[in-house]
């Protein structure tokens, strides 16, 4: 069996050592199996080699598939309120109480989202087979990607057009400062951003962008 990660597996204690027990990754080869640390351990886990037992799959910091016996709050297609803990240029990660945050694409949020938002989620699996999450929870109507960054790219144009067709902010600005004058997360400004330069509507000068008037 072929297991990834941000995954929930049944697996079989196939080793014990001083710090955890060996899962099977039914490879045949041992230095496969995944590692089930004690710090990952519920408080009153007594392990058994051949006892079977579900974990969360996720990478460790050297990239290495491991086990934790702390799963999401939610079962699989269950919503719950959750909190954003980072944000990426293809979505968010969102607390679920897992051992890592639950990814949710770009494409399934309900408009924009900053990171300590509580946001109502729901777990589902997405295509590859690997836990994800949606703030489209009965079926309404989203504002698409592509709404949300025009939307934000014409307020850039605005607030460039009000300051002689330009402003001090760029791809290398602070997201506090980005939030406190535009009310949008740092990601949500390049991506905004990537679009008006993709178009042709800017240009970057030292730290300074510039709008191309047409």
């Amino acid at each position: 069996m072929n297991y990834k990660p941000s995954t929930i597996a049944t697996m079989k204690i196939i080793r014990l050592s001083s710090f955890g027990a060996f899962l099977d990754a039914e490879t045949g080869d041992t230095s496969d199996d995944i590692l089930l640390h004690k710090t990952q351990w519920k408080p009153d886990f007594k392990p058994k080699i051949g006892d079977k037992i579900e974990v969360f799959l996720y990478l460790d910091p050297k990239r290495r598939l491991t086990a934790s016996m702390n799963l999401p709050k939610v079962k699989i297609g269950e919503s719950a309120k959750v909190r954003v803990i980072n944000l990426t240029r293809d979505g968010a990660f969102l607390d679920f109480e897992a051992e890592r945050g639950i990814f949710m694409p770009f494409s399934e949020m309900d408009g924009e989202v900053n990171i300590g938002d509580e946001v109502t989620a729901k777990l589902y699996v997405d295509k590859s087979g690997r836990l994800a999450a949606t703030m489209n929870i009965d079926g309404r109507p989203r504002i698409s990607p592509v709404e949300i960054q025009r939307k934000n790219a014409n307020q850039l144009v605005r607030y460039m057009r009000e300051n002689h067709g330009r402003m001090h902010f760029s791809d290398h600005s602070s997201p506090k400062d980005i939030m406190s004058t535009f009310g949008i997360s740092k990601v949500a400004f390049k991506n905004a951003l990537g679009f008006l330069l993709k178009t042709g509507r800017i240009k970057f000068e030292n730290d300074e962008t510039i709008l191309i008037q047409k």
